[in-house]
């Protein structure tokens, strides 16, 4: 079933209201980066070889701003989830693959979970298939329900939940595994009869349930990579966490951090062994460390290439490649 490639689905139309901004949801910065171009980056790490984006609310400023190695697809009405997958009907004509659907507001999830979720949606054999988390707290998410043996049920959403089903801590992430050749048909069998009028998405799982259709999912999201990034203050939480798993990996490589938490280092930052950087420094865009490189503090550096065994001194500025006036 699908299992040579992958497509996706990025669900990118919402307009952000918490956000309280002209600029689309999705095209907030994190670390130097929009939040869509996080989960564009993980899935071409997955090897998705087509990504179509659902775009809605600024949906001109998001086209221009992304290279042509992504589809869009215009979602003029926000009627929910479930409409928004419809939209991409035309885009995914005759593809026969597994259709990974994700959100564009989601940019925590690492490349280890999500290959994990795809290799048991293929070993499963599912039709469709969630990717869960165990969250300590879960209120507001819907929820997994399993049978007896352990064996996923159905998806209960907080408001329909029984005091019980509130305490399960096993929750849907928004993120779904589905096979092409049903996904349309499931979405064609929404209805919008709830307090919201929409379409959700999250109905296709009972749909392929009452369809003898073999559904499951898997808790292996770590808590913080399920987080939405939904106003401003989520947003730094997430830069929080992806300054963290940053610093990590550059002093698992070998790289000495002085006062790691006063770094602020961008995803595509290289460095090599022996590398030492002190407190205070901004390391962005394309720049990369040769091996034995000595950075002082405060120092600032974007898009350059700092050649092995150079000491830069405090409050040096070097963008471009070019030494600027500190």
């Amino acid at each position: 079933m699908g299992k040579e490639s992958l497509v996706s689905i990025i669900l990118a139309a919402g307009k952000g209201t918490r956000m309280k901004s002209r600029l689309p949801k999705v095209l907030h910065p994190l670390l130097g980066k929009p939040l869509l171009a996080h989960v564009i980056d993980l899935l071409k790490s997955v090897s998705v070889e087509q990504i179509v984006v659902v775009i809605g609310h600024g949906a001109d400023k998001v086209r221009r701003f992304f290279n042509d190695d992504v589809e869009f697809v215009y979602q003029e009405q926000q009627l929910g989830t479930g409409h928004a997958v419809a939209c991409a009907r035309d885009a995914l004509a005759g593809v026969k693959q597994s259709v990974l659907i994700i959100c564009g507001d989601t940019p925590l999830f690492q490349q280890v979970t999500l290959k994990s979720f795809i290799d048991a949606h293929h070993k499963s054999n599912n039709i469709v298939s969630i990717l869960s988390s165990h969250f300590a707290n879960p209120f507001g998410y819907g929820r997994i329900v399993r049978d007896g043996l352990g064996n996923f049920s159905r998806i209960v959403e907080e408001k329909d939940a029984t005091e019980e089903e509130k305490a399960i801590k096993e929750v849907n992430t928004g993120t779904y595994m589905v096979e092409a050749q049903f996904l349309f048909e499931l979405v064609s069998q929404l209805e919008c009869n709830n307090a919201q009028g929409e379409y959700y998405l999250t109905d296709i799982v009972g749909l392929a349930a009452s369809n003898g259709l073999k559904v499951g999912a898997f808790p292996l999201a770590k808590e913080e990579e399920a987080l939405g990034v939904n106003s401003r203050a989520q947003l730094a939480r997430a830069e929080a966490v992806l300054l963290r798993r940053k610093r990590g990996e550059l002093m698992d490589s070998g790289v000495t951090l002085s006062m790691p938490e006063t770094i602020y280092v961008e995803p595509d930052v290289e460095a090599g062994p022996d590398c030492q950087i002190g407190p205070f420094c901004i390391l962005k865009g394309k720049t990369v460390l040769g091996e034995g490189v000595k950075l002082d503090s405060h120092c600032y550096i974007k898009d350059s290439v700092i050649k092995p065994r150079v000491y830069i001194s405090a409050f040096s500025k070097v963008v471009d490649g070019k030494v600027l006036d500190k």
